[in-house]
């Protein structure tokens, strides 16, 4: 099947009657039944446009709203000049198109916050809106009838979650999957955009962490998922109790790509403006103007995030709109399948390009997902699928990312899997990964087309040239060729922007597009100018990356360590919360200095979250116990120059480096049951005392590996990751 067709199609939008509320802090219970009138109204025909406005990201929603609705309707400039219409009163709104409502379902934010997702599939299998207690007010108004109500008929959120599986999944469309968190006010419960696409197409709403901490709820994912048609997505964004990758990693491994489609409003009118099948091109650079020269570094710059439908929406967070761009090279890219949900920003995207910005596919092809966990009746399809996207996207190359954070901390080195890509994907000059810089993780120069993992991440008020001079007195490789993904935040253009004079100091440092990149490595690999390792490495460059940084997060994790063991000793009530409200969840995609430096942030970071349940603490306490201790393992065999990345490895590292002054059988016994994890995992008992343990030996690890009196001022932590 073709990807695109996942998605229902959008009829042709031929008129558009905006509504711009006249409401002044309506909050989400407001925004999620109106959307979902928005919903019910374009399944009939797609011409109501909402703009909700407010600050995200420190660019307006409302800008990006008004600026596509000037783009489809402005009788002078607009391409389109769909004729427009606004009514900004929402009683207005509502008696229009009332007769399109049949009732409404009230849910219950307060005690069962699940029954808000029940309501929302409700709302698209009955052409009722989902309605909060304080929102029912606008339907006695209106004298919508009440349907249903959901308070008081569950015992909690996962009963709320099994009864829709079990009564409401199978009426839904079985392709597709819209993931709500309700775990307010977590910043992932925030995004509601999207219930006029979910409650138009009948999308099956719920939130199922994709996380080992509650094992009832990933049992329950994994049924939904396998009951599934694949190919399929997930849309809108994954819950605050578990990490991305765990969530892109469970959908993969049953035929499921994600697509980030918070921020994302107004996706049934999108899909309506512009021509679904048009082709996009980007001519490549000529080989002979792309030529390795010996003593140069190369350099490429490329956005990330291209792969959510808000980086479309957003204009890439803005950066797009800078007055300069197209002063310097620089990579964007756009989601393939925007050809289907947005092909008029695709087609915006395309006129106003400069010679200067060059396309190339987000992570990971159509869709994010990782490759290497796909159904092997399935991989090769979505592969190919996602060459013929980006071909007629306008993108050559691609960013293919795999993760799996059971087993691997960065990328996952999968030669097969990489293998397979590279055949798949070979019409384009190169492929890229790594969202976390390393010049330690592996590339793979051999095969149709070098796949390249970043050396480094720009980021917003950080001078990304000082780094690159840095890396090139550190490493001697020469040519030298270092790929960098820049963080999508707005102001990383600008940032960029303010460097170029530093770039035009360094002649030796040259700025190229990501095609003139891949196609200069070639000339190189051909030449034999670059040899099997991308990078030579020495004592500098191990100090930097690994000693340095290794050392320096010991006495971090010993205060984390004892923390742990503080939780795992308090009275159960408070032992549960401590697991829910510290940012014990963020250790495992995030180094530790960016997480847990400060006490106070580190243990309210997640603060007002959902406790555990005693049936599920001994999960919880698990999954946080292994976390810590492979934190630990990876400060430990850094701190003596070893790159730390499959959890295997890392173990034997540790037990061959540091086994002759620790006790590494807490850290073998929390690996061993991370393993056999589908069997069960130990009491909260036995997991306190080896809480107690990990105390003990990583004092003694900070005693032996960690920095001395003269370091105590350190601030050369490698960059922040993506």
């Amino acid at each position: 099947m073709r990807l695109e067709d996942i998605f229902p199609a959008i009829p042709t939008v031929t008129r558009i009657l905006s509504c711009a509320p006249d409401l002044e802090n309506e909050g989400l219970d407001f925004w999620i039944w109106f959307r979902s009138l928005q919903g019910l109204v374009n399944r009939a025909e797609p011409h109501l446009y909402l703009i909700k406005g407010g600050e995200v990201h420190k660019h307006g929603r409302d800008y990006w709203e008004r600026h596509w609705l000037d783009y489809y309707t402005n009788p002078v400039t607009s391409p389109f000049k769909i004729p427009l219409q606004r009514q900004n009163s929402v009683d207005a709104i509502v008696e229009r198109f009332r007769d399109r409502v049949n009732g409404y379902v009230l849910y219950d934010m307060a005690d069962i916050p699940q029954t808000m997702n029940l309501a929302i599939t409700l709302a698209g299998l009955n052409d009722c809106l989902p309605v909060a207690a304080d929102q029912e007010s606008w339907m006695v108004r209106h004298g919508i009838p009440r349907r249903d109500d959901l308070r008081g008929r569950f015992s909690d959120d996962w009963e709320a979650a099994e009864w829709a599986v079990d009564n409401l999944w199978s009426q839904c469309n079985q392709r597709l999957i819209a993931n709500f968190c309700i775990h307010r006010p977590g910043w992932s419960s925030i995004p509601h955009e999207l219930e006029d696409y979910v409650v138009r197409n009948r999308i099956f709403a719920i939130d199922l962490p994709a996380s080992r901490q509650r094992r009832r709820v990933l049992m329950l994912l994994h049924r939904l998922l396998e009951s599934a048609e694949a190919p399929g997505a997930l849309l809108n964004w994954h819950c605050v109790f578990d990490q991305e990758k765990e969530y892109v990693a469970e959908a993969a491994k049953r035929g499921f790509f994600v697509l980030c489609s918070m921020s994302s409003p107004n996706l049934t009118i999108h899909g309506g403006v512009g021509d679904t099948r048009r082709e996009y091109h980007q001519p490549l650079p000529s080989r002979e103007q792309c030529v390795a020269e010996s003593g140069k570094t190369y350099v490429c710059l490329y956005n990330s995030d291209g792969d959510a439908t808000w980086a479309t929406n957003s204009m890439q967070s803005g950066n797009w709109t800078e007055p300069n761009r197209g002063k310097f090279k620089f990579g964007w890219g756009i989601l393939p399948l925007a050809l289907k949900l947005q092909p008029a920003m695709v087609q915006l995207f395309h006129e106003t390009k400069t010679p200067n910005d060059c396309f190339w596919g987000p992570s990971s092809g159509a869709g994010y997902t990782y490759s290497h966990l796909w159904p092997e009746h399935l991989v090769d399809m979505y592969l190919s699928e996602s060459r013929r996207l980006l071909d007629q996207s306008g993108q050559n190359g691609c960013n293919m990312v795999n993760w799996y954070l059971q087993d691997w901390w960065r990328e996952v080195e999968d030669d097969a899997a990489v293998r397979r890509e590279q055949e798949a994907l070979k019409d384009g000059p190169g492929l890229v990964c790594g969202l976390g810089g390393s010049p330690y993780a592996k590339s793979y120069l051999d095969g149709p087309i070098p796949k390249l993992h970043s050396v480094h991440v720009a980021n917003v008020g950080h001078n990304t040239v000082a780094d690159i001079i840095k890396f090139r007195e550190e490493c001697p490789t020469r040519p030298q060729f270092m790929f960098l993904f820049a963080q999508i935040s707005p102001g990383i253009w600008k940032q960029i922007e303010s460097e170029l004079d530093e770039y035009a100091a360094h002649p030796e440092i040259v700025l190229l597009t990501m095609d003139e990149f891949f196609l200069t490595l070639q000339d190189a690999i051909k030449k034999g100018l670059v040899k099997d390792s991308l990078y030579e490495i020495t004592e500098p460059m191990a100090e930097r990356w690994l000693k340095a940084p290794g050392r320096h997060r010991l006495p971090i994790c010993e205060q984390v360590t004892r923390e742990l063991a503080n939780t795992a000793h308090a009275e159960p009530t408070e032992r549960r919360l401590r697991l829910a409200e510290t940012a014990w969840t963020e250790l495992v995609s995030r180094e530790v200095e960016s997480v847990a430096r400060d006490r106070e942030r580190f243990t309210t970071h997640f603060k007002g979250r959902t406790p555990f349940t005693e049936a599920e603490e001994a999960d919880a306490l698990h999954y946080t116990a292994f976390t810590v201790a492979w934190v630990v393992v990876r400060a430990a065999i850094q701190a003596q120059g070893v790159y730390a990345n499959q959890r295997t490895q890392c173990l034997n590292d540790f037990k061959r480096l540091c086994g002759g002054y620790v006790d590494v059988k807490p850290f073998q016994r929390l690996f061993d049951t991370w393993e056999t994890w589908d069997t069960g995992v130990p009491d909260v008992a036995e997991l306190t005392e080896l809480c107690d343990a990990l105390v003990v030996e990583t004092r003694k690890l900070r005693d032996a590996l960690g920095p001395d009196e003269s370091e105590a001022a350190f601030t050369n932590w490698p960059p922040r990751t993506i």
